[in-house]
């Protein structure tokens, strides 16, 4: 299985950091986020990995070079979102895959676990003190019922930015950005997935626990704790 790791956008509210660097080249310690979640994939048995590039891509694609991994360029990441830079990378994705986020730090574990997860479609969700600015997930019995990014009635949990699809998973959710393109190339990776959930498909939830290292780094105060949280 690969992993895809998604570093299209500019995170704006990580400025001034990423005025001149993308956010996956930030560093915590001495490495690079991007650095950071290649071991760490790496550590869980992962070895084919994919970034999608955007801002900044020719950094990006330096950086991939050197860690011997490959890039594929968003020529529309200033004016699209997850959805359709995921659509642009569709053929990376047809054999089942890892997703993640490129601004966060974790566990190697959680991967490990996540891959032991039964379930087309399954998503790393943290139930334990999850942020108000966090894609909030509704899970009961193991299954999440509602995904979005505003409040919910019963929400109970965050999407981590970490999910895996098997093969008939990854079908599902290419011809759902493949409808969703066709509407609008600004949506979401978790508007795809809310459709699919909409529509009855069963989207799984593995409860990383309490005490586990992960770091979603939106803000310049979350790479301090990031490196205060690990050895970094």
């Amino acid at each position: 299985m690969k992993a895809i790791i998604l570093a299209s956008r500019k995170a704006t509210r990580l400025l001034p950091l990423t005025k001149d660097t993308p956010q996956c080249l930030l560093k915590v310690g001495s490495k690079t986020i991007l650095e950071h979640q290649v071991e760490f994939l790496r550590a869980a048995g992962i070895k084919e990995i994919v970034v999608i590039t955007g801002y900044l891509a020719d950094k990006v694609q330096t950086q991939c070079n050197i860690l011997k991994i490959k890039g594929v360029f968003n020529p529309f990441y200033a004016v699209s979102n997850m959805s359709m830079a995921l659509w642009i990378a569709k053929e990376e994705l047809r054999e089942g895959f890892i997703f993640l986020y490129s601004d966060i730090l974790f566990d190697s574990k959680i991967v490990d676990n996540l891959l032991k997860q039964e379930g087309d479609i399954c998503l790393a969700i943290k139930k334990d003190g999850f942020r108000e600015e966090a894609e909030k997930v509704v899970e009961t019995e193991g299954v999440i019922v509602e995904i979005s990014k505003e409040h919910m009635f019963g929400e109970n949990g965050e999407f981590i930015g970490i999910a895996k699809l098997s093969d008939r998973g990854a079908k599902k959710l290419i011809a759902a950005l493949e409808n969703m393109s066709k509407q609008t190339i600004n949506s979401t990776l978790i508007e795809s997935l809310s459709r699919l959930i909409k529509r009855g498909e069963v989207v799984s939830a593995y409860d990383i626990g309490k005490n586990v290292l992960f770091v979603d780094i939106d803000f310049p105060e979350d790479l301090k704790k990031a490196e205060e949280l690990s050895d970094y």
